[in-house]
């Protein structure tokens, strides 16, 4: 019996996801030790996370399964958050993309809008989900939020808004009054403050407003346990319910819990890490506009959109990637002439000039 009689009839028209690839694998790409290679392609905190965390989580019983309600890493998130949340609004996740898969699973819309360029996961998702995204493309230039053309896509039928705030991968933030005016439309809104951390002003203070807002969150970015993928909701108490009743029983592992518990706990210290990211963020910029052929975009995250003159940007990647130097490069018409690059270690950065000056002379 072949096994293609019981595969679903659109399985030909989904697209694989393409994440970036951990840095054994690259070595052995590039045929360079993995020491070599400067990673500044995935928004990760290269300062990693504080001793505190690695021994909470060597204290952890392992050989015991997770608590599927989350109680304690529920009170952890809601006293680190603040803004009068609450643990009944947050729900823990394997990363946010374990979330943004749950909601789809609880809304099952016909139509969602993705503000564009986005987060990959997000039309992907939705596509798993024989969900329609509607792109709603950024104003050109600046990449500021088109209002009017998502007011559109949601009088067309969508019932899901995505937007990311500051934004991936263009660096831009979402001005409260903006958040404001996108949660009074008639749809669910999803604003993904995954590099919050790091600039821009939350949306969180809406929670209170709007039962219809729900704000995703990761300790990936920030806290330095990318590997571990812990993301957590916020949103109202009654869908954050519906939620832990429809999610996998044990989505966050216990050695995640308890990493994630111990982040905010040693905040303070890792937050001297996200200082430094974003003081070496301005330093990258500097020393980069000042090779004259790269444009920064502003941002108020880990990493910077950078618009290349003069040359291909997808052959500066490549050979920065020869040079075992790892940036962003999104095949896609609205960015085909920027980079995305990390903000790193002044030691990364250094790096990255040198490269840089090495693909100028070619």
């Amino acid at each position: 019996m072949d096994y293609r009689r019981f595969l679903r009839e659109d399985v030909g028209a989904l697209e694989e996801y393409q994440p970036v690839k951990p840095l054994d694998v690259l070595a052995e790409e590039i045929g360079m030790p993995v020491g070599q290679l400067v990673k500044l392609d995935a928004n990760e905190n290269l300062y990693g996370a504080p001793a505190a965390v690695y021994d909470a989580i060597a204290k952890a019983d392992l050989h015991i399964y997770p608590d599927p309600g989350q109680n304690h890493l529920r009170e952890a998130i809601a006293g680190y958050v603040g803004h009068g949340v609450t643990p009944e609004q947050v729900v823990g996740g394997t990363g946010a993309d374990d979330l943004i898969d749950l909601i789809f699973r609880l809304t099952m819309p016909e139509k969602v809008a993705v503000v564009t360029p986005a987060f990959g996961m997000y039309s992907f998702l939705a596509k798993i989900n024989r969900v329609q995204p509607i792109e709603v493309p950024r104003l050109p230039g600046t990449f500021d939020l088109d209002i009017d053309a998502l007011r559109d896509a949601v009088d067309d039928g969508a019932r899901i808004v995505f937007l990311t705030s500051p934004n991936n991968p263009t660096g831009n933030a979402l001005l409260i009054e903006q958040a404001r005016a996108v949660c009074e439309m008639d749809a669910l809104v999803i604003i993904d403050e995954a590099y919050i951390e790091f600039g821009g002003e939350s949306a969180a203070p809406l929670l209170a407003e709007f039962s219809n807002l729900v704000i995703l969150r990761t300790f990936s970015k920030w806290a330095g346990i990318a590997g571990l993928r812990v993301g957590y909701a916020l949103c109202d108490p009654g869908f954050a319910k519906l939620m832990m009743a429809i999610k996998q029983p044990y989505n966050v592992n216990v050695a995640a819990d308890v990493a994630a518990r111990a982040a905010i706990e040693h905040r303070a210290e890792i937050f001297e890490t996200v200082r430094a990211l974003i003081a070496e963020r301005g330093r990258m910029v500097r020393l980069l506009e000042g090779l004259g052929w790269l444009k920064a975009l502003p941002s108020a995250s880990n990493f910077v959109l950078f618009r290349v003159e003069g040359r291909s940007a997808k052959a500066v990647v490549k050979g920065l990637r020869q040079q075992g130097v790892l940036v962003r490069y999104y095949p896609r018409p609205d960015l085909a002439d920027y980079i995305r690059i990390s903000a790193g270690r002044p030691e990364d950065t250094d790096r990255l000039v040198a490269a840089l000056r090495q693909v100028a002379l070619r």
